[in-house]
Order: C-alpha cells, then sequence, then structure tokens
C-alpha cells in the first residue's frame, strides 16, 4: 500500500493538485497558501458576508444591543413583570430573569440559526427566531434587566457571554472576564487572554465536524508536495487523530478533558511541522514528476 503511494503516477497526480503553487518562489508561495487558507477558514465559519460584518459590527459595541424599550421584547416585558415576586430581592430577580429567558429562548447553536460560527443578535433579532445561544440570550436578559432597573453590561470569556450588574452576573457567569462591554466601548482584561486556548479548543469541539473537515483537508492539500507521500499519509493519519482528541477532550465547556485537548493540540501541531518541514521528500516528489525514470 505504502509503494504504491511512492509511485511517480500517484506523485505527479498529488503534486499537481496544489496547481503548481509549490513551483513559486517562497515569497510568492507562501501569502498565496496563507490566503487560500484564509479564505478557507472564512467560507466554512462565516458563508454570509452580510450577517459576518454585521455581527463584526455589533461587537464593536455589544452594549448598544441592550433594548430595555425594544417594541418586540415589551410582551416579554409585561410577562416578566407580571410573574416576579413582588419584593423580590436583587439576587432572586437575577435568578428568576436568567429562569425566563432560558425558557423562552431554547438554547440553539449559531450555525444552526444564522449559518455563521458565531453571530451576536439584537434584541429584536433574537425574539422574533425564539432560539437563541448564549449571546443572544446574554442581550435579551441585559435588555430586561435595565427594564428592570438594573446597570447591565455584556461580558465575555471568548467562550461564553454572559450578563454583570450592579447586584451580581447572572446568565450562567463563565470564567476570568475577557472582553467587558462598557459605557465607553469594550473592556479588554489582558489577564483573560490566557482563555483564548480553551475556547478555541472548545470551539472546535462543539462546530461541525463536517465544516471542520474542509479546513483541515485544505490545509494538509497546501502543505502536500513539501514532503514524501508516506509521510504526507501518516501526517494526514496525525491531523485526523489530533482532531478527533480535541473534539471528544473539548466539548464540556465547565469541565473538558484537557489531556486530551493538550494531545490533540499538540498532535495536530507535530503532524504539520512534519509536512512542513520534511524537505527532503518534496524534493523527491519533484524529482519524480520531472524524471520519473530516474534518467
Amino acid at each position: 500500500m505504502l509503494t504504491c503511494l511512492d509511485s511517480p503516477a500517484v506523485s505527479n497526480v498529488l503534486t499537481k493538485t496544489v496547481f503548481g503553487l509549490n513551483e513559486l518562489r517562497w515569497y510568492a508561495r507562501l501569502p498565496l497558501k496563507w490566503l487560500i487558507f484564509g479564505l478557507t477558514v472564512l467560507a466554512v465559519c462565516f458563508p454570509y458576508p452580510r450577517l459576518a460584518y454585521r455581527h463584526l459590527s455589533h461587537w464593536r459595541d455589544p452594549n448598544a444591543l441592550i433594548e430595555p424599550e425594544a417594541p418586540a421584547l415589551q410582551p416579554w416585558v409585561a410577562e416578566l413583570r407580571a410573574s416576579l415576586p413582588a419584593d423580590s430581592p436583587p439576587k432572586e430577580t437575577l435568578q428568576h430573569v436568567q429562569q425566563f429567558v432560558h425558557r423562552k429562548l431554547p438554547y440553539e447553536w449559531d450555525w444552526n440559526t444564522w449559518g455563521l460560527s458565531d453571530y451576536l443578535p439584537t434584541v429584536e433579532e433574537a425574539v422574533s427566531l425564539g432560539k437563541e445561544d448564549c449571546d443572544g440570550r446574554a442581550v435579551v436578559a441585559a435588555s430586561l434587566l435595565r427594564n428592570l432597573g438594573f446597570e447591565s453590561r455584556i461580558v465575555t470569556d471568548f467562550a461564553h457571554v454572559w450578563v454583570q450588574t450592579n447586584h451580581g452576573e447572572t446568565m450562567g457567569p463563565g470564567r476570568r472576564k475577557a472582553i467587558v462591554a462598557t459605557e465607553t466601548g469594550i473592556n479588554v482584561n489582558w489577564r483573560g487572554l490566557v482563555e483564548i486556548p480553551r475556547a478555541l479548543a472548545y470551539g472546535v469541539a462543539v462546530f461541525p465536524w463536517r465544516r471542520e473537515m474542509i479546513v483541515l483537508l485544505v490545509g494538509w492539500w497546501l502543505l502536500l508536495g513539501r514532503s514524501g507521500l508516506r509521510v504526507s499519509a501518516a501526517a494526514l493519519g496525525g491531523l485526523l487523530l489530533g482532531f478527533f482528541l480535541l473534539h471528544r477532550g473539548g466539548g464540556d465547556y465547565r469541565h473538558p478533558v484537557v489531556w486530551m485537548q493538550i494531545s490533540g493540540g499538540a498532535l495536530m501541531g507535530f503532524s504539520a511541522a512534519v509536512l512542513l518541514f520534511s524537505g527532503r521528500g518534496g524534493e523527491r516528489n519533484r524529482q519524480l514528476v520531472t524524471n520519473p525514470h530516474g534518467l
């Protein structure tokens, strides 16, 4: 089987599938490959440019999405006020609002609702669809709380979005706050940036694997021709195994299996490094293509 992989015909086909990119000089080849990979990631994660632009513009000032007087929200405001116990303490009110929003907005991933890996909706969008993930729920909860007289703002640790108020936090407070939306704009807590690897691992674990396989295979494909075919096949196996470990280890936001996350990420990184730095195999491929008979 592996002998067949090293045949001149297979080598010729696989090398040519990179459209001759490997024949370009490095200063043209590398930017072009990164451009192809980046466009692939964008197409997989944000296939609708208009919605992607709205999402980014919303994150410029998430607190601007908090609309306590939004017309679409007023029936929920009336229902919430009618269900609140008289003279309810602030902590109980926060818990009541959280339960209310969870009941009114069943949880649904953004890629199922919007077709994007992530989308921060307005109050009207969330209410009209009747289902949302943590960010849409947080926007609605913050709006309801402001209507009740609470100060509220949007916060995130990159993997989860919740609400901070003058009487505590609600909507399932996450780990270390990395971004807090304030009246003056986005406030970045630099210590919270340590949550990025954890958030990425969680995102990989819960995102549809069929979409992620497109990114993985395109990345592997772009590295073909820089290593021998046996090494390329083994590296693909390592990428797939590392991807499987990441999926298995990161799906529980509260209690991830850290050793699976680390092992999976390390295996994928090692496999990519093997493809990147095993230049002898790539040279052998080019020789086979130009002179398959070794003459």
